[in-house]
């Protein structure tokens, strides 16, 4: 590492989820609900950000933001979390996301992608990476046109530094150009993916590390082309899992940066996944560090955070 703790970079996926807890599916025309729950947390990486600023990371966003409310108040739930801003450029709109949950662990967004100048990586953004201990990145930022060509720039300068690069393809990276998935798949080092995204890239290969998340079931952890190891998850009630894939993967690279074996960084990154489960959406109610601790104990192994 290039100091005494620990510098991630997220690029882009800055959201604003306005989360709202429905009686239940399906939502009808016509129908009447009355909302358990509504608030407005940060989204997409900010969950990553949060978790990782509160296990003691420096976190930082490097995207862009909004100069409207939506924006305005992910920006200072980011700075109030410790999350380094600096960088973000403030332009435009804010992508947003309506997110309805059930209390359940069922879920359903409708989003609308901000508006803005298209970013490219400058001598600031440079800077940002170069300081970097990890980088990490989703398909969501290749979707977004503003934020595509930064997104891209941004792995691969990682890359030329061999800076860790971690990446989570998400559902919107079957609909990316093919030329568009070779430069992400061959800029990136740890995937972390779903069943389904892994049977997308055609199983795992490379010189990549796979990690497919299974919800409940953990995870299976592939390296240098094994057959896999499955590291199992725990058993906990879910009450919603909209951020949980977000918190999986700042487990996994928080636990990588302290020079954990890839089956260590999955069963930090089971436990961060499982905390986050028991909690109504992202943002500030990702796990603590006291919550991520009381479940590790309860779960014993010798998981170190």
């Amino acid at each position: 590492m290039k100091g005494p703790t620990p510098r991630v970079v997220a690029v882009g996926d800055l959201t604003a989820d306005l989360i709202v807890e429905v009686p239940g599916f399906p939502i009808r025309a016509d129908d009447l609900q009355v909302a358990g729950e509504m608030h407005l947390e940060p989204g997409g990486s900010a969950n990553l950000l949060i978790l990782l600023s509160r296990l003691g990371a420096s976190a930082v966003a490097l995207g862009t933001l909004g100069t409207d409310l939506w924006g305005e108040q992910v920006f200072q739930v980011l700075e109030s979390e410790g999350v380094e801003v600096s960088a973000l450029h403030r332009e435009g709109t804010t992508t947003v996301a309506l997110v309805l949950v059930d209390g359940k662990g069922c879920h359903s967004f409708l989003g609308s992608y901000g508006t803005g100048e298209p970013l490219m990586l400058g001598e600031r953004e440079g800077r940002t990476i170069t300081g970097a201990d990890a980088l990490f990145a989703s398909g969501y930022s290749l979707v977004e046109s503003r934020l595509r060509d930064m997104t891209l720039e941004a792995l691969e300068a990682a890359g030329q530094r061999e800076i860790p690069r971690f990446f989570d393809p998400g559902p919107a990276f079957k609909k990316l150009q093919p030329e568009v998935q070779r430069r992400v798949l061959a800029s990136s080092e740890v995937l972390l993916l779903t069943d389904e995204e892994l049977r997308d890239l055609s199983g795992p290969g490379g010189d990549h590390t796979v990690v497919v998340k299974r919800g409940a079931a953990g995870c299976r952890v592939y390296t240098d082309g094994s057959e896999g190891e499955d590291v199992p998850g725990l058993p906990v009630t879910v009450r919603d899992t909209t951020a949980a894939g977000d918190c999986f993967a700042a487990g996994y690279i928080w636990a990588h940066l302290k020079g954990r074996s890839p089956e260590e960084c999955a069963r930090l990154a089971n436990c961060a996944g499982a905390a986050a489960v028991g909690k109504l959406g992202g943002g500030r109610n990702v796990p603590t560090m006291e919550e991520l601790r009381k479940l590790i104990s309860q779960v014993g192994g010798g998981i170190e955070i």
